[in-house]
């Protein structure tokens, strides 16, 4: 039986206190600092120290130091992930080619400012040369030879951070939209290959391997939607149940969380419960956010401008709020343990400029590098819940 989770007095008046009007309880005034890179600006990840880590995707360029970028990043952030140089097109683009210069400067940084790295990504059907699926004659692979590879993939590049990236995305976006795994290369070539009669065996031969590479690093399976789409979560929680009874080493779910500004923050909040519920049979398993972002136009807009009304901010605001009550809420429950944001500034967003010339504000970072409502909306919630 799930159960279901209530707003506690402390979270109704975090609620009540977000967009524009400021609480007695606000730990920090909005616009008492402007631009983010202000020696003076708060930081985010050690608000929620307490809680869980909070983390950017970044790219190599934003680890250059003296730029307000790099000020940005290093104040705001305590965990890393590269939003593409740490994909297989990036990483591994040849049989027996391995590209680790980007990573290993990652990880460098990370070391000397006392940081974490997280892996993304090892398996993934995007962004994956097309090597892999094919034997020396140009045909597809043979199931034992996509298997060997998986296997080689997975351990060379684990290994070669064992110690030193924290966690790992070891498979990403496995799942279809409705009720299965999505009809990947990696699905249709390796199939049952254990005979055992189910077809997740590409996603446990990799969880096995990372494993086996580094015992201590922390592996994710991570997929989109699981916040919004209820049929994707119960496939996700019936998946990951069957493969922790056979001894797969996954320990934990990352719910990439690219949302919208009308969520439905009650589905959210339900969704989570029903993959959380997998910790009753790994103590120990855990929940991750690991992009997250807010999308400003609603799903089959084509507008290229978003009127930003002051109503329209503050539903922003508030729905950024609420999720991140959301997410103290599973964190007190020891459940959450990582949130990243998919960026860091709304000119830099992947959700610009579709369509062609769309401007999107999706983070809690203008353009201009000034912090936007929402920051204060989000930095202050933590503090508000303790002094009810």
């Amino acid at each position: 039986m799930l159960l279901r989770r209530v707003f506690s007095a402390a979270t109704a008046c975090a609620i009540l206190c977000a967009g524009f009007t400021a609480c007695s309880s606000q730990k920090y005034p909005e616009g008492s600092v402007e631009y983010a890179y202000d020696p003076e600006a708060p930081s985010l990840y050690e608000e929620f120290a307490d809680y869980f880590d909070v983390g950017s995707a970044i790219n190599p360029w934003d680890l250059t130091e003296g730029t307000n970028e790099y000020e940005i990043i290093t104040n705001q952030f305590n965990i890393y992930t590269y939003e593409n140089d740490s994909k297989p097109d990036h990483m591994h683009p040849s049989e027996d080619v391995y590209n680790f210069e980007n990573t290993d400067k990652l990880v460098e940084f990370a070391e000397q400012n006392g940081k974490k790295v997280r892996g993304h990504t090892l398996i993934w059907h995007s962004q994956c040369p097309d090597w892999f699926f094919y034997d020396e004659n140009g045909n597809d692979a043979s199931a034992d030879l996509l298997v060997e590879r998986i296997k080689e993939h997975v351990t060379t590049i684990v290994s070669h951070y064992k110690g030193k990236i924290d966690t790992w995305d070891v498979v990403n976006e496995v799942l279809d939209d409705g009720y299965g795994l999505r009809f990947s290369d990696w699905l249709r070539l390796v199939g049952d290959y254990d005979g055992d009669g189910d077809d997740y065996d590409f996603i446990e031969i990799a969880f096995r391997a990372a494993r086996e590479a580094d015992p201590d690093a922390r592996l994710i399976i991570n997929d989109y939607s699981l916040e919004s789409n209820t049929n994707k979560a119960i496939t996700m929680y019936n998946m990951v149940k069957a493969m922790l009874e056979e001894g797969v080493p996954v320990d934990g779910i990352g719910l990439q969380m690219h949302v919208g500004y009308d969520t439905d923050v009650q589905l959210v909040r339900d969704n989570m419960e029903i993959l959380a519920g997998l910790k009753e049979i790994n103590p120990d398993f855990v929940l991750e956010v690991t992009e997250l972002d807010m999308n400003c136009y609603t799903w089959g807009n084509e507008d290229i401008e978003v009127d930003l009304t002051d109503e329209f901010v503050e539903q922003f605001d508030n729905t950024y709020k609420e999720l991140f009550n959301i997410f103290l809420d599973y964190a007190e429950e020891g459940i959450l343990k990582t949130v990243v944001f998919w960026g860091y500034n709304d000119g830099a967003s992947w959700l610009n400029g579709s369509p062609a010339g769309r401007v999107n504000h999706p983070l809690l970072i203008d353009r201009d590098l000034k912090f936007k409502s929402a920051y204060w909306a989000v930095i202050n919630t933590p503090s508000e819940r303790e002094a009810q």
